[in-house]
């Protein structure tokens, strides 16, 4: 329906009564107000005399809700509401009797909630750099957009030379600044890991510029993570020298920019107010049932890093602010979050669906402490300066609550596309969690962004049961007795690409702190460059974590990352890199029974075609139809081996397609656990004496998978870990690392060679008496670099070579070893010849056989 005047819409009366009207008389029908952009000041809310006001329908909604028998909707029609403040919700303002109260567009068209302001009058100021000026008044803003598109703020380039830093700011031996008007506003950039420093400048003069305090004071309080030189400037009229740069000058009101070729002043438009709408209610009468639905946020400010506070991050946007800090761990339980344009909190049931968040100065969406039922879905955030939808809090009302009506729980983000967030402060994310309790965020697409997608959980373990005893007095922060509110979260299934553009030290998807029964499953990620630590990254304290059937192509580092992790069990993830990292610290974790491909098109197409957005919102990222659309014929039936208890070998012919198969997914009782580029794939940490069905599929490179193949069961034989448990000796040990653990049936478990000792290493089981070895299985602490050699004795004195590993180094964590034949032994060692300089490290040795 293409947008028309409100009195136009008249005539539609007729087409509205079935989208309005229950399908048979029994049933209520909903009623339902409208509001113009343009309507009278005494309207009555019908379509003919709608509403002028937002506050004008949401009054009269208070009336009609004392006994609500059905739905109550709120059109807005066709064009730009515009705010000067805040629309305000409160629990006054709830849907009762179990029917809502809906704020919605009308089909087919758009309404925008606008906090904007058009600038118009602009003047060519400066024709030989073709510099217009627009009078804006005593106004104050930090984003421009023209023709719908933000645009840069003036700033200079990157790592500008002769910059070294002082106690009070900066040295600048190329006096570049001197001279410059408005110093005050100037504002020095600087990105250091995963933080982006913004402080204003006091002065400069001569080779000495002057920082605002306490900016700089802050931002010098995390040692080793301090600020360091510009990155660049910015926000200065002797910077504004390329199409699309603009600059304010506050004291003479004037506005300043450079068109790009094409664009239409009269759509520059630039945000005036903070919070565009806020829903909230109290700890005892929450707002409730409240949705909604096709509306356009746009247009928000947020003045706060403008202040002499600036930007001084803590973690995700997250500010440092005020005086008299002695040190950055005193800092952590006070950091600023960020505010949204749309906030709620203290409510249940809210929603907000089919809507687009953009062109905002913060947070898109923000989901305040007690939000519980909150419905995130279908929506659009688009060009959002810091975080697209934030949920939860992180104070201690968050994690330690005196009410359980103060937990933030049952959220649902669902099938959002979420591109171009973080735009002016680039450490924020796509979509962020606190201490959130069941919070689901799936089938999410999300792309180009400067730091990491999803950041789910908070505080380093130091809020958590006990605290993280790795922090000295646990950083200052009071141990809690009890676990925190975080727990049972789900991130699955989401589409994550092209992050990290700017920022260091993140992930596609990136945890902290305990959360129990967490799962992070079925995510597809590709196109995280170097910065990006893990792909997937359990930061300090993460504990509780299922990491499952995750897909990860053109990872530059490590496909998974743990950091003074807990309990982190992952298995049967698939990644186009072997490369992963358990750092020092993390302790009761598992990476096994992974499986490794060539690449993007190797992975399995029921887990990359699943993730995103699911068809009925696809139409929210149209993609280029695929030129092939035809699946590749079935695999032939299936042959199964198992040369190791734990092992199936699984060998298959071929399928076809017109283009050609690029790949095959082996699956074990219907669920992807292995993939090859070849015609055979190894499926490990099966369960001996058990018995499993497995069956195949192909895929190509448009990702159109074939049916599965023939089904093959299979029964493991029966078998004893002859190592369990055994009596280990070792060349070295480092604590806690010590030799038993290498033979405790546990993958979460090593052993390691004394520190800073150079190769070789070896540890030797006794297994106690002879044995028939058939087979050993070695689990190194890292997938690659180890050299190794295991020999066998029946005495320990008369050594026979096993299996010789010296010649390569190994690819993968697993290793296995087969016997030519029967070898009689008592005592297998393993000597590791080389490590690439990571010290021998084993998780665990098993050894088969029988007497």
């Amino acid at each position: 329906m293409p947008r028309l005047p409100w009195r136009a819409l008249t005539a539609l009366t007729g087409l509205l009564l079935p989208w309005f009207a229950g399908p048979a008389a029994a049933t209520p029908i909903t009623t339902t107000l409208y509001v113009a952009p343009t309507g009278g000041s005494h309207g009555s809310g019908t379509l003919t005399r709608p509403f002028s006001t937002l506050e004008q329908a949401r009054d009269q909604v208070r009336k009609l809700t004392r006994n609500q028998r059905s739905d109550i909707r709120v059109v807005l029609l066709p064009g730009d509401h515009r705010r000067t403040d805040t629309f305000r919700l409160t629990a006054a303002d709830s849907g009762r009797n179990g029917h809502e109260v809906v704020y919605q567009a009308l089909p087919g068209t758009k309404a925008t909630i606008n906090g904007g302001r058009t600038v118009t009058d602009w003047q060519l100021s400066d024709p030989a750099k073709n510099i217009y000026k627009a009078h804006v008044g005593a106004i104050d803003f930090r984003q421009l957009s023209v023709n719908g598109e933000r645009q840069q703020r003036a700033r200079g380039p990157e790592n500008p030379p002769g910059f070294s830093k002082t106690s009070t700011g900066y040295t600048d031996t190329t006096q570049s600044m001197v001279g410059w008007k408005n110093q005050g506003d100037l504002e020095v950039n600087s990105r250091w890991g995963w933080m982006h420093y913004r402080c204003p400048v006091q002065s400069a003069s001569g080779t000495t510029v002057t920082m605002q305090q306490p900016c700089f004071a802050n931002a010098n309080l995390h040692q080793g993570y301090e600020i360091q030189n510009p990155t660049w400037i910015e926000n200065a009229y002797e910077l504004l020298d390329s199409p699309g740069e603009w600059y304010l000058d506050k004291p003479s009101g004037d506005l300043f920019y450079s068109p790009k070729p094409g664009q239409d002043l009269r759509t520059a438009t630039v945000p005036l107010v903070q919070d565009l709408v806020n829903v909230t209610g109290t700890l005892t009468d929450p707002v409730r049932d409240v949705r909604f639905d096709g509306i356009t946020f746009a247009y928000s400010t947020w003045l706060a890093p403008s202040s002499d506070d600036g930007v001084v991050e803590g973690q995700a946007g997250f500010r440092i602010v005020g005086t008299g800090h002695p040190d950055f761990d005193e800092t952590r339980p006070h950091w600023q979050k960020t505010p949204g344009a749309v906030n709620v909190g203290y409510s249940r049931d809210v929603a907000f669906t089919n809507s687009t968040f953009t062109h905002l100065g913060a947070v898109g969406l923000n989901l305040n402490t007690g939000a519980q039922g909150t419905v995130v879905r279908g929506n659009i955030v688009r060009d959002v300066a810091a975080t697209g939808i934030q949920v939860g809090g992180t104070d201690v009302v968050d994690h330690h609550p005196d009410d359980v009506r103060a937990i933030t729980k049952d959220t649902l983000v669902s099938n959002n596309l979420i591109t171009k967030a973080a735009a002016d402060y680039s450490g924020s994310l796509a979509i962020l969690a606190g201490y959130t309790e069941h919070t689901v965020i799936e089938h999410n697409e999300i792309r180009d962004l400067p730091y990491s997608g999803i950041s789910i959980g908070w505080g380093w373990g130091l809020t958590d049961q006990g605290g993280n005893p790795a922090y000295p007095g646990n950083a200052g922060i009071p141990v809690s007795p009890t676990p925190t509110t975080a727990k049972n979260n789900v991130v699955r299934d989401n589409a994550i690409s092209d992050i990290m553009k700017n920022q260091a030290d993140g992930g596609g998807i990136y945890t902290l702190g305990a959360q129990p029964g967490s799962v992070v499953s079925g995510n597809y990620i590709r196109k995280t460059p170097g910065p990006a630590y893990g792909a997937i990254y359990h930061d300090e304290g993460s504990k509780g974590f299922t990491t499952t059937g995750n897909a990860l192509c053109e990872v530059a580092e490590r496909w998974i990352f743990l950091n003074h992790a807990l309990g982190i069990d992952a298995r049967r993830n698939f990644t186009s890199t072997p490369v992963f990292l358990a750092q020092a610290g993390t302790v009761d974790s598992t990476i096994a029974d992974n499986t490794v491909v060539p690449g993007c098109e190797q992975l399995p197409a029921s887990i990359v075609n699943t993730a995103g957005l699911e068809p009925a919102y696809q139409h929210l990222d149209p993609q280029p139809v695929p030129g092939d659309r035809v699946a590749p014929t079935k695999p032939g039936k299936p042959t199964v081996t198992t040369s190791f208890p734990m092992v199936a070998d699984v060998s298959w012919p071929s399928a076809t397609d017109a283009v050609g198969v690029t790949g095959y997914t082996v699956f074990l009782d219907g669920r992807p656990v292995s993939a090859s580029d070849g015609l055979s794939a190894r499926v490990t940490g099966l369960q001996t004496g058990r018995r499993y069905t497995f069956s195949v599929s192909a895929r190509d490179a448009a990702g159109n998978e074939s049916g599965r193949s023939v089904s093959v069961g299979v029964t493991m034989p029966a078998a004893v870990n002859l190592a369990l448990g055994k009596q280990v000796t070792v060349s070295s040990y480092s604590e806690p690392n010590v030799p038993a653990l290498a033979v405790d049936g546990k993958l979460s478990t090593r052993w390691a060679q004394g520190l800073g000792l150079p190769d070789p290493s070896w540890i030797q089981v006794d297994l106690g008496a002879l044995y028939d070895v058939s087979g050993a299985v070695t689990t190194f602490e890292l997938p690659r670099g180890y050299q190794y050699k295991l020999e066998v004795s029946p005495d320990g004195d008369d050594w026979t070579l096993f299996e010789d590993h010296t010649r390569e180094a190994t690819t993968q964590p697993d290793n296995y070893a087969s016997a030519p034949g029967v070898v009689r032994a008592r005592y297998l060692r393993l000597t590791v010849t080389g490590s690439s300089g990571n010290g021998g490290s084993i998780y665990e040795l098993r050894i088969y056989g029988g007497s």
